[in-house]
């Protein structure tokens, strides 16, 4: 394959600090273009918005959504790859890695995953310090969100969900 592509982004961020936030947003949209050369052309959208506000002492809440749509060129191709999956821990925790996500039967007859075109996602989380001078936090989350094929209709009161908790560290070293 050979994807021949641009890509333009609107971004506003106003949070404190870019690791480990304790307020203000993160805001972007992009739309990218691919197809002015090679077999691969679409046209992905993509917005995303995050908030992080102080709840209780060092205690800081975040909201976070993202949707996304892509949709194939005339005469081209869209990749598996270029389409959306849910799942892990950057998009539905509680799931497994690109485990969300619309299905389709093979010759086979096995269920494969195709990847969505439409995608929505939905976090919350509340962020606890823990060792505040090592940089561990903990985190309790709420995740939903789902992935459409071409001829569903995006449904927001019919998304999967999880809830848990973890921990992360911020390291000074990566």
């Amino acid at each position: 394959n050979t994807t021949s592509s641009v890509t333009t982004t609107l971004r506003y961020d106003s949070r404190d600090r870019a690791f480990n936030p304790t307020e203000g947003g993160d805001h972007s949209f992009s739309v990218e273009y691919a197809g002015l050369g090679g077999n691969i052309g679409f046209t992905k959208y993509l917005g995303e918005t995050g908030f992080y506000f102080p709840l209780y002492k060092e205690v800081v809440g975040f909201l976070h959504g993202k949707g996304g749509y892509v949709y194939e060129n005339e005469g081209k191709d869209l990749p598996d790859y270029e389409r959306f999956y849910l799942g892990g821990m950057n998009s539905l925790r509680g799931f497994g890695w690109r485990d969300v996500s619309p299905t389709t039967i093979n010759d086979d007859g096995e269920e494969v995953q195709i990847g969505g075109t439409q995608m929505v996602l939905f976090n919350a989380e509340i962020i606890v310090p823990l060792v505040k001078k090592a940089g561990i936090v903990g985190v309790l989350f709420f995740d939903t969100g789902d992935s459409y094929a071409p001829d569903e209709r995006v449904d927001l009161f019919d998304l999967r969900e999880s809830a848990g908790y973890g921990f992360r560290w911020y390291s000074p070293i990566g």
